[in-house]
């Protein structure tokens, strides 16, 4: 891309600090103009921009080929391309984005893409899609629509048709698409190159290729993010941070001092910070004793020298209490003497979940599949997890300990138990899921009914 007019920025001094991200005052052509015959697009902004910031955000679909010019003045620029729109193809629209990079001199960015289209015919497209993508990490993805009546699908090689990015919310919509039949996909775009990087870049696909209409919004296509593993998540699957430290700094433990929430089956992980016993010194000093004076027979499963897995061969009892204690040296010749009481928790702490299941999609694989149900209540340490299944439009789980829980839930197609994120290239169609929209509350004693896991096509 060449740039020209790039003199120094010169906002005017004073006033308050600014924190707003900068808005678009005027385009043209306007949006959704018909029969435009010109080569170059122009913008004016409210405020002075960062010009490098719009320059790599700038993208128009489909791709032009050859150098692009960016003429600026103070509060504007003009875009410009190599030969009018009507030359490139005399009957198509083009849709232009300005992605979430964009930027006003003090560094605030949009918190949206910015979209608008018009046409060298005199119709323009007006198919549209939306949906949401659900990324753990809360970063920006980027969503590319590849014709399959047109072109060759290659994520690696060929940018994409059409292309936007989800806003703060994780929400997206692309708008006035073609007809036709396309393969969408979500990519954690982290080199901005506009294609998917095998093996570096987390991604999410769709369980099928949606068939668009014209002057029609296709809703609800959503995105499961595949977290790309690298050995730095796998570090932070064991960071001690987020455990419980003793009050000497010395051990950090997965429960809380005097935790009353513990399951009779449920793991302690022990982190030691500044100094750490040798295995068999740990194991023969650890005592895990209820409050009758019983001693629990312990399961030892060590993850690294420093952080150990510990859990009762047989269940606790529960609404028990129980203390765990163990010594063990410390720089300057010192026993240190460790103790965690805890309580399990009793009977009248679970809870049960009713509701029932609904799908529209007809697909070979997906019809007559289970569907698998998870829970998880993240704000208990450590996280509470319930796997469900069901083979019936109903569902009926009991037990469940007091919590607030998150929903995922997922057509099981290939029987493994687990959800399948499908792949961009070679393409894999992932499976169908849904994502409960609020937390449910489950009370001891208590039934949640009515809940409806809906997987929409």
């Amino acid at each position: 891309m060449l740039v020209i007019g790039c003199a120094n920025q010169q906002p005017p001094g004073g006033g308050k600090e600014d924190k707003e991200p900068p808005k678009v005052s005027i385009i043209s052509p306007k949006p959704n103009s018909t029969n435009f015959k010109g080569n170059s697009v122009y913008f004016e902004f409210n405020e002075y921009v960062d010009r490098r910031s719009f320059q790599d955000a700038f993208r128009i679909s489909p791709q032009i080929k050859g150098d692009i010019e960016f003429n600026w003045g103070g509060k504007d620029v003009e875009v410009i391309i190599p030969a009018s729109f009507s030359k490139i193809d005399p009957n198509k629209t083009f849709v232009v984005n300005i992605n979430s990079s964009f930027k006003d001199i003090h560094g605030n960015a949009i918190t949206e893409p910015v979209n608008f289209a018009f046409s060298t015919g005199s119709k323009i497209d007006m198919g549209e899609i939306s949906g949401n993508v659900f990324n753990s990490n809360k970063k920006i993805a980027s969503i590319f629509a590849y014709s399959l009546n047109t072109g060759s699908y290659d994520p690696t090689k060929n940018i994409a048709e059409y292309i936007t990015e989800t806003n703060s919310e994780g929400a997206y919509k692309l708008t006035n698409m073609s007809p036709g039949n396309y393969r969408v996909i979500a990519v954690i775009d982290e080199d901005r190159n506009l294609l998917f990087t095998s093996e570096r870049e987390s991604y999410g696909v769709l369980p099928y290729d949606p068939d668009i209409k014209d002057s029609t919004l296709t809703q609800n296509l959503n995105f499961f993010i595949k977290e790309v593993v690298t050995a730095q998540t796998v570090q932070a699957e064991l960071d001690h941070t987020k455990y419980f430290k003793d009050s000497a700094g010395v051990v950090f433990t997965s429960i809380e001092y005097d935790s009353k929430t513990v399951m009779p089956d449920q793991s302690i992980f022990i982190f030691f910070s500044r100094s750490k016993p040798t295995r068999d010194e740990f194991v023969n000093s650890l005592k895990v004793t209820g409050e009758n004076g019983e001693v629990e027979r312990m399961v030892f499963n060590w993850k690294n020298d420093s952080l150990v897995e510990v859990f009762s061969s047989d269940k606790y009892n529960s609404n028990r209490k129980y203390n765990l204690t163990f010594s063990m040296k410390i720089p300057g010749d010192s026993v240190y003497n460790f103790s965690l009481p805890f309580r399990t928790v009793s009977t009248n702490s679970f809870g049960d979940l009713k509701g029932t299941i609904r799908s529209s999609y007809t697909e070979s694989g997906f019809t007559g599949a289970q569907v698998i149900i998870n829970l998880e209540a993240t704000s208990l340490l450590p996280v509470i997890k319930y796997n469900f299944s069901s083979n019936d439009t109903v569902f009926s789980f009991k037990n469940i300990l007091e919590a607030d829980y998150t929903l995922f839930s997922f057509i099981d197609a290939n029987n493994n138990s687990a959800y399948d994120y499908g792949y961009p290239f070679p393409f894999e169609y992932s499976e169908p899921f849904f994502i409960y929209p609020t937390t449910l509350n489950i009370k001891g004693g208590w039934t949640v009914e009515n809940v409806g896991v809906v997987f929409s096509r």
